[in-house]
């Protein structure tokens, strides 16, 4: 009887720690899904966001008047647009989302770049990585070549249009976060970006709260 009695003690005990765990969870949540980017939906202009160009372009439009974020060509070629760096907790894995409408014709490409870099990482270096355009640095993407068409489209979410090849909107961090933004054409068509929403991933904090658990359980 004890015996029985322990048990169903250390088993109250564990549930406890659960619940609140659980509890911590949900209070934290709210916390956790507040949007990390700043101006993400453009209504103060280009206000946190830094504008980028590749060196070979020419005509490139910058315009956030309109509360939105708008990329143009002017009848030229290049690859340009906005990066916004966001420092973060170490080990914080984070997920990106937003929304997206443009016509990038039958040469040209749009982007949601998301990767991490270490602090103090210059804007040159930034905005070079950017330019190359590695697939691990993508989350989202379309082209003229056959990469989620169509090549015209109306607001979206642009996590719909994931690169096959791409982190899909979700990095590690390693010390500063960057959201990029890219329209590239021969010649430049244009897109619109609004609502850019970067959440850190809930389970982040449960991955750090329940092998403490399990541990003291097993200890016991």
């Amino acid at each position: 009887v004890t015996t029985v009695h322990c048990f169903f003690q250390e088993e109250g005990k564990y549930m406890k720690k659960l619940a609140l765990l659980g509890l911590v969870l949900a209070v934290a949540a709210p916390a956790f899904a507040q949007n990390m980017v700043i101006n993400g939906d453009f209504s103060a202009g280009e206000s946190n966001w830094t504008r980028w160009r590749a060196p070979w372009g020419s005509t490139e439009q910058w315009d956030a008047s309109m509360g939105v974020g708008r990329l143009s060509g002017g009848g030229g070629n290049g690859s340009f647009g906005w990066f916004q760096v966001i420092p973060t907790w170490e080990s914080e894995v984070v997920r990106l989302d937003g929304e997206w409408r443009g016509d990038i014709g039958g040469t040209g490409w749009a982007e949601f770049m998301l990767f991490s870099v270490p602090v103090g990482t210059s804007d040159a270096d930034i905005a070079n990585r950017i330019d190359t355009g590695n697939a691990g640095d993508i989350a989202f993407k379309k082209d003229s070549w056959g990469m989620n068409p169509p090549t015209n489209w109306g607001w979206q979410m642009a996590s719909l249009s994931p690169h096959p090849n791409g982190n899909g909107g979700i990095v590690h961090n390693i010390g500063w976060i960057v959201v990029g933004l890219k329209l590239g054409g021969f010649p430049i068509g244009w897109v619109e970006f609004d609502n850019i929403v970067l959440t850190p991933e809930p389970t982040t904090l449960l991955l750090l709260g329940l092998p403490a658990l399990f541990l003291r359980r097993r200890r016991a």
